[in-house]
């Protein structure tokens, strides 16, 4: 296996091994949570560069830049009040690098609850991207032995 094909294996299974976990306690969350507004932001790749399609509020219909896109959403905050749920929806020919963006986006906005969502246009199929802890990682595969021995 070369090291490219094992670059490309190793946030495949961590893709898998996040869909297979729980959700979170629930418990911690406070009850109206589940009944708060839901602002829905597409995300795809176009020639000129990354675009963003607001699909709530008054900028719905529009494809904009990143610098619009996060004025749009600040001022969405304002005008929303209160707790609102972000919906990222990345379409499967956008980096991932992209659900960094638009959470970082989404922070600096204000919001607190950003959920990202992968869109496979073939297929018409989209799945919720979950993130666990982080996990102890090597590209060296001496220092890999070397813990399995320490572990022993």
């Amino acid at each position: 296996m070369t090291v490219e094909a094992k670059l490309l294996l190793i946030p495949l299974l961590g893709l898998l091994l996040a869909a297979g976990i729980p959700p979170s306690d629930q418990r911690n969350t406070p009850s109206t949570s589940r009944n708060h507004r839901q602002i829905v932001v597409l995300v795809y790749d176009t020639k000129g560069g990354l675009r963003f399609d607001l699909e709530s509020g008054i900028y719905r219909g529009a494809e904009y830049k990143k610098v619009d896109a996060n004025f749009f959403l600040a001022d969405l905050k304002l005008h929303e009040g209160g707790d609102c749920q972000i919906i990222e929806v990345l379409d499967d020919r956008v980096a991932l690098s992209a659900i960094t963006e638009i959470s970082e986006m989404a922070i600096n906005a204000g919001f607190r609850d950003i959920r990202p969502f992968v869109y496979w246009h073939k297929t018409g199929r989209m799945a919720e991207l979950q993130f666990g802890p982080p996990i102890k990682f090597v590209m060296n595969p001496e220092k890999i032995e070397q813990r399995l021995e320490k572990e022993k």
